[in-house]
């Protein structure tokens, strides 16, 4: 039975997060908590030249091992990249008892987060999540949003509501800016192929 999500924007900036495993997914999730400007410690036993580059340059912290428990030490959440269902539900367990919480990446079983498929356009974020079920669906989707985000200029135009927000005075927020979405409409059809 899939569990139902409760979705929320984590500010990770300065927090530290764990990284364990050895697949090229190690890689993207830490570029995606250096992006967060989270602290990343890498656990890894064969770690890609771009870990290692970061690590080099003080970007991660990078230990080239096996995982152990005290890796938990200090974290405030953590993912599993290699698919390895006996660490996963290993580190599933030390994670509750540490009240960490976890991701052991397509093993949504052992999972007390899951990661969202994000589109980005400048300050704004769309997050899409299939609860862990369907992730190259999440990803499809990722890729359709910016698309036409970038299609419509979209970083910009949040750019700007930002800046009319910052110069319009409290009171009065609510309706200039509601005005002055008023144009903001998806027209076209989203396509599934059965």
């Amino acid at each position: 039975m899939t569990q139902p999500v409760f979705p929320i924007a984590l500010l990770l900036e300065g927090r530290a997060v764990l990284v364990v495993g050895s697949s090229a997914e190690a890689t993207s999730r830490t570029k995606a908590f250096l992006d967060a400007h989270a602290k990343p410690t890498v656990v890894s036993r064969a770690p890609s030249a771009q870990l290692l580059s970061w690590a080099s340059a003080g970007d991660i912290r990078l230990q080239v091992r096996e995982f152990e428990p005290a890796d938990f030490d200090g974290m405030w959440l953590a993912v599993l990249v290699d698919e390895d269902a006996e660490l996963a539900a290993r580190m599933s367990e030390l994670a509750d008892a540490k009240r960490v919480f976890f991701c052991a990446v397509d093993q949504p079983e052992h999972n007390s987060y899951a990661h969202m498929a994000q589109a980005r356009a400048g300050l704004l974020t769309i997050a899409i999540s299939t609860a862990g079920q369907a992730p190259a669906l999440g990803r499809r989707l990722r890729e359709e949003l910016e698309r036409l985000l970038a299609d419509s200029e979209m970083a910009d135009f949040v750019e700007q509501l930002a800046g009319l927000r910052a110069q319009t005075p409290s009171a009065e927020r609510r309706q200039v800016l509601g005005d002055a979405v008023l144009g903001v409409r998806f027209d076209g059809v989203l396509r599934l192929h059965k």
